[in-house]
């Protein structure tokens, strides 16, 4: 018997909604389940309400991007070619967002939270997406492209045997459509009063804990919410003067003045000695966590003999912290003095648009020459278009770094040592007399692959043994690096600063400690004496330290103090995502802007109260000076510029 046909096209998206509604809370069951550790301090009536108010962010990001798909599907249009296309889209989007939350799980352990600002770097970065999808993860892509061909050709099938058009009349009709238009904006503002829609900060309306609002929001919301402006919407009511004034007691060190109150975190050192002229070579380390260091850890992995020597000899600050948890954090703070906090933009995506007082431009000015090399792609984070607007002369990415060595397999972020070894070449060959250079690496960025059968130590069945591989080859390519200096002549007058740009891997521990803490070594033998310093540092604090040692003394705006001024509080802000938090000497604490989302006692003694003043003091800070662009005053360059044509 022949199938009777009739209009299914009310009952079809009736039954997407809810199956898309299935997929989300599928994906939070899976959530849970894979992440026990970090939910495990979650009661049953918190776990309950992140899966009962998770639906409302889940609906928020359906009425979102479903909602005028069933709306165009649902108008009076008979057409057979018309419901075949709109159900096909509808059928995309869910495999889609099958797919973003399955990377999204996959993301997860890492941070410990969902996809947010990552939208946004992923955005600019597409031609790795591809080559990764294509060569890492071929398998579940072909799957997932398979299964949407499969579904458009069915649900194509399905019309073709039982699509009729309606016979409605324009009042049922209009009142559908009202309906769905209606039932969109609810669930895209998810609530019935006035005030803004739905956003990642009402997950506090509902949960005091990081691992509570993990569950309730997905990684569809959290990375839409962000990637569409750049920034996330976080409510910081802390007085801007007093926030101010609490943030210059905590970074402007007794021989620094202020140059301008408009501008009041910019400042000079009084020191009137003549500059030293040391060389800096700083090396941002991808991604090195303390935990694999055996100087550091005092474990047995093995794999960095070199840099526990480094470790030895020179200053080790044990308790140095990355500002973020993302590359492109810990390059803007480590060669511009940069903060960042949830509700700016990002830096390379509006940030920079502030005036700033970068590192490089300053020993630019001085006639030092000053480069950037990274190990992967010119394009990759826009590192070295950022790095030359920060004042670098020349700016070098996989592109120009020649291939030195048979490696096993191509690496995706390139080579630590032919990067090394070009940055020595560049040295070497300079014309001026001095230099100051920085050079990311990225042999230890994921997917892990094989360099040299040396190195190979562990079989690649583990996160933990591909990058301990990886970090031995790093390394050694330290190593090497330190050797060409010394046979090139300019070990001796040269600071090396190596700091990681943040923490990947390590033991499973939620603190702040575990997930910021970086290693941070000045190494310069000849110039330094060996020390370790154990009080809290941030990479915010390079900018000031660089330039006590070497004797330079320009106006300049930085989000820290010299690492070797011990006159005042140390602490070190770091962002979590839509998360802020402080790391003090006796404790932590996790906040939403709004209010305390966790703590941890390091100490006796440790005052929630005051750490909650500060945290806030430093985020209300950088926010309101890099949004009003009241961070750095351009005019003292003019002036400069000036003072220097007189002589």
């Amino acid at each position: 018997m022949r199938a009777e046909k009739k209009d299914f096209r009310v009952k079809f998206s009736l039954w997407f909604v809810f199956l898309s509604a299935l997929l989300f809370t599928a994906a939070r069951a899976a959530l849970f389940l894979l992440n026990r550790d970090f939910f495990t301090g979650l009661s049953g009536a918190e776990i309950a309400s992140g899966f009962l108010n998770g639906l409302r962010f889940d609906f928020s990001v359906l009425a979102l991007f479903i909602g005028p798909v069933i709306f165009l599907l649902n108008l009076p249009v008979k057409s057979p070619r018309w419901v075949k296309i709109w159900t096909s889209v509808l059928v995309a989007q869910w495999v889609f967002m099958a797919g973003f939350l399955i990377g999204d799980l996959i993301y997860f352990p890492k941070v410990n939270r969902h996809i947010a600002e990552e939208i946004i770097q992923l955005s600019n970065d597409w031609g790795f997406i591809f080559s990764y999808m294509v060569t890492q993860t071929w398998l579940p892509l072909l799957i997932l492209l398979g299964s949407l061909g499969w579904a458009v050709w069915e649900i194509c099938r399905f019309t073709d045997r039982h699509y009729a058009p309606r016979r409605w009349g324009l009042g049922k009709t209009a009142g559908l459509l009202i309906a769905i238009i209606a039932l969109c904006v609810l669930g895209i503002r998810g609530h019935f009063g006035g005030g803004k829609s739905l956003g990642v900060a009402d997950v506090y309306n509902y949960t005091d804990s990081p691992a509570g609002s993990a569950l309730i929001l997905n990684g569809v919301f959290t990375a839409y919410q962000v990637g569409r402006k750049g920034a996330v919407d976080i409510v910081n009511n802390y007085p801007a003067d007093q926030a101010i004034a609490k943030v210059q007691q905590l970074f402007i060190s007794p021989d620094e003045k202020l140059l301008d109150p408009l501008y009041p975190l910019m400042r000079q050192h009084t020191d009137e000695k003549n500059p030293i002229y040391y060389n800096v070579l700083i090396v941002l380390l991808e991604g090195w966590h303390p935990y694999y260091i055996d100087g550091l850890s005092h474990n047995q992995f093995g794999a960095t003999p070199v840099f526990d020597q480094i470790i030895k000899d020179g200053v080790n600050f044990t308790n140095a912290y990355a500002v973020g948890q993302r590359s492109i954090f810990g390059f803007a703070a480590v060669f511009a003095g940069l903060p960042w906090v949830p509700g700016l933009p990002m830096f390379g995506y509006g940030l920079e648009l502030a005036a700033l007082s970068p590192m490089p431009r300053h020993f630019s000015k001085m006639g030092y020459y000053t480069f950037f090399a990274q190990t992967s792609r010119r394009s990759s984070y826009r590192l070295c278009a950022l790095a030359s607007y920060l004042g670098a002369q020349e700016s070098y990415g996989w592109e120009d770094i020649p291939e030195l060595l048979p490696y096993q397999e191509k690496a995706p972020f390139g080579y630590d040592y032919d990067a090394m070894m070009f940055a020595a070449d560049k040295i070497k060959n300079r014309k001026e007399k001095n230099f100051m250079g920085m050079l990311f690496t990225g042999i230890t960025h994921e997917p892990f692959t094989a360099t040299l059968p040396q190195f190979d130590k562990y079989p690649y069945d583990s996160w933990e043994h591909g990058f301990l591989n990886t970090l031995s080859f790093a390394d050694w390519s330290i190593g090497e690096l330190l050797k060409r200096a010394k046979e090139d002549g300019w070990f001796d007058d040269t600071v090396f600063v190596f700091v990681a740009d943040h923490t990947s891997g390590g033991p499973a521990d939620d603190s702040l400690k575990n997930h910021f803490r970086i290693p941070l070594v000045i190494y310069a033998p000849k110039i330094l004496k060996p020390r370790q310093i154990d009080y809290i540092v941030s990479q915010t604090d390079l900018i000031p330290t660089v330039y006590r040692l070497t004797g330079l003394t320009p106006a300049y705006t930085a989000f820290g103090r010299d690492m070797f001024d011990e006159s005042s509080e140390r602490v070190a802000l770091v962002s979590e995502g839509v998360n802020i938090g402080l790391i003090t000497p006796k404790g932590e604490i996790r906040h939403g802007g709004g209010k305390i989302l966790s703590s941890r006692e390091y100490a006796p003694g440790f005052d929630k109260k005051q750490a909650e003043e500060t945290l806030l003091s430093l985020d209300k800070t950088a926010h309101t000076l890099l949004k009003d662009n009241h961070w750095y005053n351009p005019a003292f360059d003019a002036a400069e510029k000036e003072v220097n044509r007189g002589k």
